[in-house]
């Protein structure tokens, strides 16, 4: 058998062993990759030391079955390694809940990074491996906010949530409000990893400043020349309080009929938006070419609902956001403020609601002149590669504690 010279035998065995420090960090979140997640992963492949990769876990049948958000996503778009998992679909305590087919495989990762809900069965089952050395992190709002009066078995999930947040080995966390909540609630604070929680704000201002110029053009290809236009961009579920937006648009336009509703999302079929001359459904809509226009086109963002990411996306494009005080908001409601938005209080009426957008246009419109010069300042230090720059301090940190 040939031997390899001495000097070559030991660079393989330096080669070696530096492929063997190389560790693995596996994420598991929101049970699929949507699409607005693809350029923070893109940005952490880039950004991440030599010493650690990742895996997202990723079920390929989500492109066509579309399990966990109807808009569509791009694999060709991403640039880091995937683990494929099926998913198993089970009913537990009459609600839904999965199971996905990772476990095993995760016993092998250094660090093991989850969503911070219970649904997924593999999730919380990843504690198991901590018994052979394996660190295990949480990312998350912290909490449920979805309901207003959470269910006695809604209460025991989340007590269960807590006590596995305070086995963890760090938590990375939405926005400081989620920080401050978790340090309330006694997780010690070098655990806990701000992470900002964004979108590509700024390929979203690229197409502002890209279609800004034909902004004329757009209107009136729309044939909203002289119009007052609001835009809603979201799902159409209960939490968004479609329902309520479309009687409080009904309103606004008994004062003055010379308003257009813009609504892109999925799910506008089950609600009566054929009824409204003074309103155009464009259905899902994900791809910046055919959505940026409509931004550019409006004037104002209405979203009386749950508050996610969606009213972020709408300050890129200095549009004042319109919403409603509620205890079921997101995190990111924080970055709502006095600058960007009007928040009016929690038992709005549809007429009131209706009112404050009427007093936005009255014929000075100097509130609205003076949110739209703001609403980019405000939110413009919430980029994706800062976001990916806190995950990569975060997981520096666990790793190595």
């Amino acid at each position: 058998m040939k031997r390899l010279p001495k000097q070559r035998s030991k660079r393989l065995l330096v080669l070696m062993d530096k492929r063997n420090q190389t560790k693995k960090v596996l994420i598991a979140h929101q049970s699929t990759i949507p699409h607005y997640r693809v350029p923070f992963y893109n940005a952490i492949e880039s950004k991440r030391p030599k010493d650690w990769r990742f895996d997202v876990v990723f079920d390929p049948s989500e492109i066509k079955l579309k399990q966990f958000f109807e808009e569509p996503v791009d694999v060709s778009q991403f640039k880091f390694p995937i683990l494929e998992a099926k998913t198993l679909t089970m009913k537990l305590a009459g609600k839904r809940a999965i199971y996905q087919t990772f476990w095993r495989r995760a016993a092998s990762y250094d660090l093991i990074v989850v969503e911070n809900v219970v649904h997924n069965l593999a999730y919380p089952l990843i504690h198991l491996h901590q018994l052979w050395g394996r660190k295990i992190a949480y990312w998350g709002h912290g909490k449920d906010r979805s309901v207003l009066e959470p269910s006695l078995f809604k209460r025991t999930f989340e007590l269960l949530k807590m006590i596995l947040t305070h086995q963890a080995d760090g938590f990375f966390a939405y926005t400081p409000g989620v920080k401050s909540f978790l340090a309330n609630k006694g997780i010690e604070e070098r655990k806990i990893f701000l992470l900002n929680n964004t979108i590509d704000i700024e390929a979203q201002r690229t197409a502002f400043n890209r279609e800004l110029k034909n902004r004329m053009e757009i209107k009136r290809s729309f044939n909203l020349e002289n119009k007052n236009t609001l835009l809603f961009v979201g799902r159409f579920t209960e939490n968004k309080r479609i329902d309520f937006l479309l009687r409080a648009f009904s309103e606004l336009c008994k004062m003055n009929p010379n308003f257009h509703l813009l609504m892109v999302g999925s799910g506008g079929s089950n609600y009566p938006i054929n009824q409204y001359e003074n309103l155009t459904y464009f259905g899902p809509l994900t791809n910046l070419e055919k959505l940026a226009p409509l931004y550019v086109a409006s004037d104002v963002f209405v979203f009386p609902g749950a508050v996610g990411l969606g009213p972020l996306q709408a300050l890129c494009y200095d549009l004042p956001v319109i919403t409603v005080e509620s205890p079921i908001h997101g995190p990111e409601i924080e970055y709502l403020t006095a600058e960007n938005a009007l928040l009016l209080k929690n038992k709005t009426t549809e007429k009131e609601f209706a009112e404050a957008i009427y007093n936005l246009f009255l014929p000075d419109r100097c509130r609205i002149d003076s949110l739209r010069a703001t609403t980019w300042p405000s939110i413009k230090h919430l980029t994706i590669e800062q976001m990916a720059e806190n995950f990569i301090k975060g997981t520096n940190a666990i790793l190595t504690s």
